[in-house]
Formats: structure tokens, sequence, C-alpha cells
């Protein structure tokens, strides 16, 4: 800016005039975007709903429809217009108005919208006067109309032709038509009253003004005039409240970038930041989709069996928020209850909200850990927060039987091979005064059984005497840090049973180290910020480590095979068709309290849990309640449906096996060395260590016992453990 300006703004009488760093860096406020791996538009943060955008992305029918509206001279004056203004005055003079009225060019709006108040008195109008003729100093005539249509409001809570385009439109601004064009800024005049959606005849015929004046302009001909004034209004309108796809990942993301410590003095809110994250849209669409399709048969078989206790519905009347206000009001305890139940609508929806079955989705990439899906809820609200919790990460549970593959896998790299046979039966261990004795879910025994068959089957008796034998509980806590499980591990023995509360993010993570040939990968859910003027912010480093032996590791990924070809899993075979290579473990816990299944194949890995926000509340039955019926077939939907994407790509590959695994065939009945030609002949996978520990113990692979003959019921699944202690078992066993 000149000398003589600066020295007029010096001397200028007029408080409220923007200053010299002002005009020259307007600083209106931009909503951050959250886009997909696969650069779909998630989410906005903002305070205003404003996204800046290039004039080259604005279509010239919305530029020549404003220019026609609102300034045909636009690109003949210098910020006023003297013959429109001569007449304003002439007309609030002759009229008396103490508001001034019209005259205003572009210049003048784009003056008063950054930096004036929106009062209509003469002193303001002056002040528009001189920051117009000094932005036109400052600015070409593209860089004022750019800037015009990056920050009028064009209703429903659209700032900017940007986010105007998507709310109303769904699209971005550079894909408008003629018709959605001039509809848009038909909406300058009066944002609520040509409003789209909620005047639509007012819209459309404010849209046609627009259109004759584009016309009358030259700006197009009368035939596009024409047949843009019989279009219909077609809208896709998504409100600015709307949290698109995947709105816990969204607010995971805000909630992970919000701290200072990552972006200093930053606002997320109005600094119009750029959030490009890991997810993958189409993944999350099948995901969505997935438990969309089973809660809503789940929560009909739960519907259908639930008896409320009379107690438990006593207490849970109690704990509300009505019942305490009426205490308080100095209604006894008696009265406060009567008069509650006698209200069915608030009771029946008390107890409703309270039966409702949440879920925890997440998927990941193992090779890098990235975030693919995520589904933390059944109903994200925006406007309570008691439906914001998110499961996948902020929602500690007993994983049960999902633990398991931690024990085996401190028993496999140990050295103890596949085969190893542990005895099938009760262990009583002395738990402070009493004893503790878990016992298979399904109350079965028997005889000497394979590591590879109890996981297969999920037997709670062999992981209790496989760790209490042959293990140690710092070993079992150190390999699941190593994989990634992070919440606190009490060093007791109940914990191989599945006891220590964990996240499904977290056993996510963990389960990616089998997918990934024993390294683990930290999940990770932001890969960049950028500022408004793409600078980088804020990058992603990778975070990986070895954790298991890779050896080790695939003669796990084979035990984890058995569970869905033949174990408790098998209904994403059997029930579900997914014929794809995987693994992975079924778990449920007391009560059935919780139904986990975790899972994964070489391209992805993926954590279902089901249950209850109230650990009161559980399924009734295992004929619905436990992991293979709960919470595997969203599992298996999803993978159908991503395996079926073309889009995605995804692919049927095999898990990676190392040069020095030993493969040996093995006879299932003598639990020996047998002819490939054999009818109970399976491949057998060792580790070099195990492959000489099995060599040099004849005594464990003589089959003298024999195994026990439960097999899985209906289809192949087994119930999963109930009985998980909530004492710590120490002392000696007693058979």
């Amino acid at each position: 800016m000149s000398l003589s300006a600066a020295s007029a703004y010096a001397l200028n009488p007029f408080k409220g005039l923007p200053s010299l760093e002002e005009l020259e860096n307007p600083n209106p406020e931009l909503a951050s975007l959250v886009y997909s791996e696969d650069g779909v538009l998630l989410h906005k943060f903002f305070l205003k709903n404003r996204t800046f955008i290039p004039l080259k992305s604005i279509p010239k029918s919305a530029q020549h429809a404003l220019i026609a509206t609102e300034d045909v001279s636009f690109y003949n004056h210098w910020g006023v217009d003297l013959r429109r203004l001569a007449l304003a005055m002439g007309e609030n003079i002759f009229k008396g108005r103490k508001r001034w009225h019209g005259a205003s060019t572009i210049t003048q709006q784009l003056a008063k919208n950054l930096y004036l108040t929106q009062e209509r008195t003469i002193s303001r109008k002056v002040k528009e006067f001189i920051t117009a003729i000094e932005l036109e100093k400052t600015y070409t005539k593209d860089e004022i109309l750019a800037l015009y249509l990056n920050t009028v409001y064009f209703g429903s809570g659209a700032y900017g032709i940007e986010a105007a385009a998507r709310t109303y439109f769904g699209k971005p601004a550079s894909e408008l038509t003629l018709p959605e064009s001039a509809t848009l800024i038909a909406t300058l005049k009066n944002p609520t009253g040509y409003n789209p959606v909620k005047n639509p005849s007012s819209a459309v015929g404010r849209r046609n003004l627009v259109l004759s004046l584009m016309e009358k302009e030259k700006f197009i001909t009368p035939a596009q005039a024409a047949a843009a004034k019989k279009s219909r209004l077609v809208l896709q309108y998504t409100p600015v409240n709307h949290h698109g796809l995947a709105p816990y990942f969204t607010e995971y993301i805000r909630q992970t970038i919000k701290p200072a410590s990552m972006l200093g003095d930053i606002n997320v809110y109005r600094d119009g930041l750029s959030i490009r994250t890991t997810l993958d849209s189409r993944m999350q669409k099948h995901a969505e989709q997935a438990v969309r399709e089973h809660l809503s048969t789940l929560q009909a078989a739960f519907d259908r069996s639930w008896r409320w206790p009379e107690s438990l519905k006593n207490q849970i009347i109690r704990e509300s928020q009505r019942f305490r206000e009426l205490r308080e009001d100095g209604v006894s305890e008696q009265s406060a209850m009567a008069t509650l139940k006698a209200d069915r609508v608030w009771l029946g929806n008390l107890l409703r909200e309270k039966t409702r079955i949440q879920v925890a989705f997440v998927a990941l990439d193992p090779s890098n850990g990235h975030v693919k899906a995520w589904v933390g809820g059944n109903n994200f609200s925006p406007d309570d927060y008691r439906y914001q919790f998110d499961h996948v990460w902020q929602a500690k549970r007993q994983p049960g039987s999902t633990f398991k593959p931690f024990v085996y896998t401190a028993a496999i790299d140990k050295g103890i091979p596949a085969n190893f046979r542990v005895l099938n039966q009760p262990i009583a261990l002395k738990s402070g005064s009493g004893i503790w004795s878990p016992r298979n879910s399904d109350g079965s025994s028997g005889g000497l059984t394979t590591l590879r068959s109890a996981l297969s089957r999920s037997m709670n008796q062999v992981t209790v005497r496989l760790a209490y034998e042959h293990l140690k509980i710092p070993e079992i806590i150190s390999y699941a840090r190593r994989m990634g499980i992070s919440s606190p591990m009490p060093s007791n023995l109940s914990i191989v049973l599945g006891t220590a509360e964990v996240t499904p993010l977290e056993l996510a993570g963990a389960f990616t180290t089998f997918a990934n040939n024993g390294i683990w990968n930290e999940p990770v859910s932001i890969l960049k910020v950028e500022d408004k003027h793409n600078r980088v912010i804020s990058e992603y480093r990778p975070n990986s480590r070895f954790a298991i032996d890779s050896t080790s590791n695939f003669v796990m990924v084979s035990m984890l095979k058995d569970v869905v070809n033949k174990g408790t899993g098998i209904a994403l075979r059997a029930r579900y068709g997914f014929e794809n290579e995987a693994a992975g473990k079924t778990g449920t816990t007391q009560s059935m309290r919780d139904a986990w299944f975790a899972g994964f194949t070489p391209q992805v890995a993926a954590v279902v849990w089901t249950g209850f926000d109230d650990e009161r509340i559980h399924f009734t039955t295992m004929e619905y309640g436990q992991g293979a019926r709960a919470a595997l077939p969203i599992w298996a939907l999803f993978m159908k449906r991503a395996y079926s994407d073309p889009s995605l790509k995804l692919e049927n590959r095999y898990f990676h096996i190392p040069e020095n695994v030993v493969a040996v065939p093995i006879s299932g009945n003598t639990n020996t060395p047998s002819d490939l030609m054999g009818s109970d002949v399976y491949i057998e996978y060792y580790t070099p260590k195990g492959f000489n520990y099995y060599k040099s113990r004849p005594a464990q692979s003589s089959g003298e016992s024999g195994e026990e003959a439960v097999q899985p019921s209906e289809g192949g699944e087994t119930a999963e453990p109930q009985n998980v202690p909530a004492e710590e078992p120490a002392g000696e066993g007693v058979f």
C-alpha cells in the first residue's frame, strides 16, 4: 500500500477502520476439513462453515450470476459505483431513512463482511466507502471476487460458495451447474426467505430472476436461460451439524488433534486446516452396513429373551435424574418410585435405552497400522454426549478368549510345539481364602489335548494348565505388551482367560502383528495436517517394532486359522461363506457380558465387540450371545463386502511362510509323524526350537491317553468361557 494511503489512514477521523495489516491479510474464519485416505471429505470442524477455494475452482456461471445480480459494473468501478451511490443517497434522504439502504458494490459488501459491523448507519457507510477504495488498491478484481464468494453467507450455516455447494447440493463448487449456481446466488438476497430447503418455491422464483439478469447482461443465451428456468430444483441437503461418514472416527480425530502440543497455537475450528487421515471411505461404508445389518437381528433376539429382574429395574429407576429430582423436592423414596413406575412412557424409554446393544468395530492395515474403518457405537449423536462415547478407544472391557493367543504365543516362542499335549482336566488353585477351578464353558473335560486343538476349541482348562505348568505370568504379559496391549495387566493367572481389560483398538493393533509376520505397527489415524496455504504442519512418523519371531508367528497363524476352519469360528466358513485365507479368535466373557471376534487376513485385521454400556445387562443365551454369534457376523459381513469391492483391489493372498519353518505330516490319532496318505494326517508346523523339543519328548507324542472326544457343537461352534475368576489364583494345584 502507498505512503499516501497510509497517511490517509493515520489521519482518518473514523474509528474502527481496518489496519493496513488487516487489509493486506484478511483472516476470515475457515473450517478445517477431514479427508479420508481415498480423498473423500469426511467432516468439517468450524465455528463458521467456510472453506476457501481459488477463483478458478468457482464456475463462471456463479461468478457471472453474482455480477449480474449484485454489481454489473464490478470490473469498471474503483470500489464504489458513484451513479448508484447518488441514486441511493437521494432515495434515502427523500424517504427520511435513518438506516442506510442500497448502492453497495461487491467490494463494499466485502469490506462490510470482512472488517465492519452489519449496522446500517451513515457513519458505517462512510467507513465502508473508504475501506472499499483501499481494498481496490490492495487487490485485483479477481482477488476481490474470490474473497467475496468465499466469505459471504448463503444460509443454513454455510459461509462461502464451497460450503454452500456441499450443504445444498452435496458436491464441490467446481461441479455446480448453471441453475445450481443461480440458486446459490439467489440466497444472498435473503438467506432465509430464499433458502431452497425451507422455501423451495421462493428459491426457484428468485433463481429464475437471477437467470433473467444473466441473460440481460449477455452472460448466457436466451436458450440457456430458458432451459435452466425449466430445470427442477434437486437438492442433496447436508446440514452443517451432520457428522457425515465415520462420525465416531472424526470425533476421535478432533480429540487427537485438539491438544496444543500437536499444533501449537493453531485453532482447528477457524484456521482452515486440511487433515488427511488413513480411513478408507469405501471400507467405512462396508463396516457401517455390516454393523447395521447384524445389530438389527441381534437386538431383536435380545429383546425377545431379556426379562428385567425387578431388583435391577428398581435400581435403574433410583439412578435416574428424575428420581433424584423428586427426592430433592422432598418426595419420599416410596412415592417417587410409585410415580415413576406409573409413567409408562418414561419408564419404557429409560429401560429401552439401557438395553440397546452397543458395538465397536475397527479395521487396520497390518502392513502399516493404518485405520481403515471405525464404528464406535450404534448411534452417534452430536447433540447428546451420552451417544458420543466411542467403544473403539474409550471402552475397556474384558477380552475373554481373544486374549488366549498371547498365552499360546509365549508357549510357541519358548519352544513348546503346537502339538504338545496338555491334560484337559480341571485344575484347582488356592485363591485367597478360596479355591479357583476354571472349567471349560461347556462343562466338558477329557484327556491329553494338543495346544492346536485347545486353542481352536477355546478350552479354558488346557489354557490355564499350560500357563500354570509351563509359563510364567510375566512372560505372558511381556508378549502381550510387545504385540501392542498397553492397558494394565495384573500379574495373576486369571489374565490367561482374558480378565485384564483392553480397548478394541489396542486388541486390533495386537492382532495385526500376526498378520504382519511378527512386526507390530502402531495404529495410526492421521497422516498429515496442512494449514490453509497447504503447508505441512504435522506429519505422521511410523512407529513399529519387532514383536514375535517370524517362525513362531507363522505357527500361531496356522493355529488361529484352525479356529475359523474347524473351531469356534467355523461359522465364518459354514454360515457366511467367506473362503479367503483368514485366521482369528472368538471371545465371550463371564455371564455373556462381552462378545468378541478378532480376526485377520494378510491385508486386513479387524476386531468386533458387542455388549452393553451397563455391565449389569448381558446377553441371555449362547444361542445368540457368544462371540461366534454376536460379534463374528459383523466381521464376516464386512470382509465379504470389502473383498467383493473391485475398487479396493483386495485379493486372496496367503500368509507368509518363513523358510526355517519345519512342516511335518502328523497323524491326528497318534500325534506322531505319518505317511501323507493317511486319512487322519495333517501338516503340523514347528519352529526349529519347537521341532527339537518335539523330537526330544516322545512321551508327549505317544498319544497314550488319546484326545478327549468333545466335538464342536452345531456347525463347529462351542460355547465360550464363562468361569472368569474375580480373585488372584495362587498356591499349589489340586488335581
